[in-house]
């Protein structure tokens, strides 16, 4: 018998055989008639002239979703008509299912703007007709779209979103495939052990449901996980399981990935060509399924064999190949794997700059996919999730527990309330029967006899009257848990708010100084190491640079400042007539110099003599920020006007570039605290977007307002007001 490593190199050598149709232990032609017997009687199927409307559309559906692997273009053309037709005959859950079927073909092919476009639409029917678990399948779908572009605190923010729904509907598959996608983004982040956790989890919800295609996911991503761990063993038994599985039902695609993964297990163990082999056919299959993820991720892969075997040309055009096709569909992790390899292919060149370029932009990159705080937000959301759990299950108790102690009271009240019938009856009854008895006894005797019936009359008003208070007491109780409920998510708003302002300054002051400051560390470092090397023009060009990054955190420390102290109330405001032009000159003269840096003219048509109720730092730092954007967003030889105008109470500033301008999606969200805005300016200027943020919150303390208006290309004019006297004042 052989050995483990003996197996697995057998395995590894059966692979090109199993490509090519042969695999040990199994009836492959049984297996493919089988498949292609589906394929043709649904086919079949649609050739019939009278069948009903209703099964043609399920015909339709089901092979848009058996053919996504083998024939994607066919499976899209069935999708489409399928969506028509079940428009058509108004059946919204199967156009959910064929609009989420087209999708995810899309998704494949890596046309990401067309699946998400789709996957919505899906999503929205669902959310119409209230078909819980489609909505949930369709944030499913939404979050492995983010998650492939590396925007994961999206994409973990839906996954949890279905995970509730799965499981308050206790949907085994749905849990399986939420708890895998979960996986990915640990695994993506090289945070392994937590990747493991949530895969082997997956697995036994998957084995649970009978999921082969999913096990076939679980398999492979815990091949990944031990690969990157280093156990090449391991990993390579659990891409032979993901590989038998996925043979047999002969999904085209996911074949190819885990190809590719043997062909990266080959690569760390220097057996290039043997990798070479395994990738050639892993690209085959991915072009046959217009897989462009796959392609991608196939020629870096391929680059990395070249680069091992010493050959950097066929290692650079297999690299580039890589990041056209990620940089066209917005494939983010494989953009930083090629700066990565071209950092290592320059360096084998020994091309040190050009080493470094890459290995900067990788750094950059990489920053901004695994930042901390988004490491932190994904843990947030994670630790929201358990927490909501708990406390549901604990408010779910307290409310059965309630349920029960009010049912007790319930019956206990119900029971006297029969007692005191059932004796009231039997009272009745015995005077009844008395008086039929004693109908010739005195008046006296009768008399009694009524004042007794009224006495238990009085009983009955009181029992009533118990019941009302008791039902009083219960919506009394009511009123005061709602009331209790308002006062929470009254709080809830204040933390938010109060977080909100946390968050933005220490996402600030970790990202954006950060990069700066480590511009500056590298540049004296350069300067250290290789000063004796440099030529004039190399020093005169990292001085430059080293001169940029410490004015972008003079800029940045001083709004942060202002920022800071504003959002904690520690500005006051100071109002008093001040004299706006000199304000205005003095910032002119700040900035001439940068502004003839890049051949920039400004034209001041402010009254010189215009004076306004103001604050004079809040208006300075306003006009600065303005200026300063205004010369970081206009190209070289540009021009920049300043203009103002006044009626009865108000003056009204303007600064008018002729600049890049701003896009439109980003027009409603440029004044907006709920988001921060980074542009890089036309010089490569850098900011943290708090600048125009701090100027609308000072023109607003000084009972102003600020507006823009911005065409793409054609540049921007923002305009603020100012009271011009102070009994101008809005009250």
């Amino acid at each position: 018998m052989f050995n483990k490593k003996g197996r697995i190199i057998l395995f590894l050598i059966a692979i090109p055989l199993m490509i090519a149709g042969f695999k040990p232990g199994a009836n492959n032609n049984n297996n493919n008639n089988n498949n292609n017997s589906v394929s043709d009687s649904l086919k079949a199927l649609l050739e019939k002239p009278n069948i009903h409307d209703t099964t043609r559309l399920d015909a339709k559906i089901r092979l848009c979703y058996h053919l996504r692997s083998k024939d994607p273009n066919a499976a899209i053309g069935y999708g489409k008509t399928a969506i028509i037709k079940a428009q058509d005959l108004r059946l919204d859950n199967k156009k959910a299912l064929a609009l989420n079927g087209v999708g995810n073909i899309y998704y494949r092919m890596g046309e990401y703007v067309n699946s998400m476009d789709y996957f919505l639409k899906a999503k929205n029917l669902h959310l119409e007709n209230n078909d819980s678990i489609g909505y949930a399948n369709s944030l499913t779908n939404l979050g492995l779209l983010y998650s492939t572009q590396s925007y994961y605190e999206k994409a973990i923010e839906y996954y949890f979103d279905a995970l509730r729904i799965f499981e308050a509907k206790d949907n085994i598959v749905g849990k399986g495939a939420i708890y895998n996608n979960i996986g990915a983004i640990y695994q993506n982040r090289k945070e392994l052990e937590l990747a493991e956790q949530y895969h082997s989890l997956s697995l036994d919800y998957k084995k649970k449901s009978g999921d082969m295609h999913g096990l076939g996911y679980s398999y492979n991503n815990l091949g990944i996980i031990h690969k990157k761990k280093g156990n090449l063993d391991k990993a390579s038994d659990y891409f032979q399981k993901a590989y038998e599985i996925r043979y047999e039902l002969e999904a085209t695609r996911d074949i190819a990935s885990t190809i590719g993964y043997i062909g990266k297990l080959l690569i760390l163990k220097n057996d290039y060509d043997n990798a070479l082999k395994h990738l050639d056919s892993a690209l085959t299959f991915y072009k046959k399924t217009n897989d462009q993820a796959g392609i991608s991720k196939t020629h870096n892969r391929i680059g990395q064999a070249f680069l091992g075997k010493k050959n950097t040309s066929e290692a650079e055009y297999h690299f580039r190949q890589s990041y056209d096709i990620a940089q066209r569909i917005g494939l983010t992790r494989m953009i930083t794997k090629y700066y990565e390899n071209l950092a290592k292919l320059n360096e084998e060149k020994s091309n040190y700059l050009k080493a470094y370029t890459f290995q900067k932009k990788y750094n950059s990159l990489t920053d901004s996919i695994y930042s901390k705080e988004s490491k932190q937000r994904i843990y947030e959301l994670q630790m929201m999730f358990d927490r909501e759990r708990e406390k549901q299950e604990l408010e779910l108790y307290k409310k059965s527990a309630r349920i029960n102690e009010l049912n007790y009271e319930k019956q206990r009240l119900l029971k006297n309330f029969l007692i005191a019938g059932v004796i009231l009856i039997v009272v009745l009854l015995l005077l009844l029967y008395n008086r039929y008895l004693v109908i010739n006894k005195t008046n006296k005797l009768l008399q009694k006899r009524k004042e007794d019936i009224s006495q238990n009359n009085k009983e009955l008003i009181n029992l009533n009257k118990i019941l009302l208070e008791q039902k009083k007491k219960v919506d009394d109780l009511n009123q005061q848990l709602n009331q209790a409920n308002k006062n929470l998510l009254e709080s809830e708003k204040h933390l938010i708010k109060a977080n909100a302002a946390k968050d933005k300054l220490f996402s600030i002051i970790s990202h954006d100084l950060r990069n700066p400051f480590a511009a500056i560390v590298s540049f004296s470092r350069m300067l250290k190491r290789d000063i004796d090397d440099m030529d004039k023009e190399e020093l005169k060009e990292l001085t430059l640079d080293l001169d940029k990054a410490v004015a972008n955190i003079n800029d940045l420390l001083e709004n942060l400042l202002y920022w800071s102290r504003s959002q904690t109330g520690k500005i006051e405001y100071n109002p008093q007539h001040i004299d706006l032009g000199k304000i205005v000159n003095d910032n002119i003269d700040l900035f001439l110099p940068k502004a003839k840096e890049k051949q920039i003219s400004i034209e001041n048509n402010i009254n010189s003599n215009l004076t306004v109720w103001a604050d004079q730092n809040m208006t300075d730092t306003v006009i600065r920020n303005l200026l300063s954007n205004a010369i970081k967003f206009t190209d070289s030889k540009g021009k920049i006007k300043l203009y103002s105008e006044t009626n009865e109470d108000q003056a009204y500033i303007s600064v008018r570039d002729n600049g890049i301008g701003i896009d439109k999606d980003q027009q409603d969200k440029l004044l907006n605290q709920e988001y921060q805005i980074s542009t890089h300016g036309t010089a490569d200027e850098t900011g943290s977007g708090i600048g125009l943020l701090l100027c609308k919150e000072f023109v607003e303390k000084q009972h102003g307002e600020i507006s823009f208006v911005s065409k793409k290309n054609k540049g921007s004019v923002f305009t603020f007001s100012l009271p011009l006297i102070k009994n101008s004042q809005p009250v």
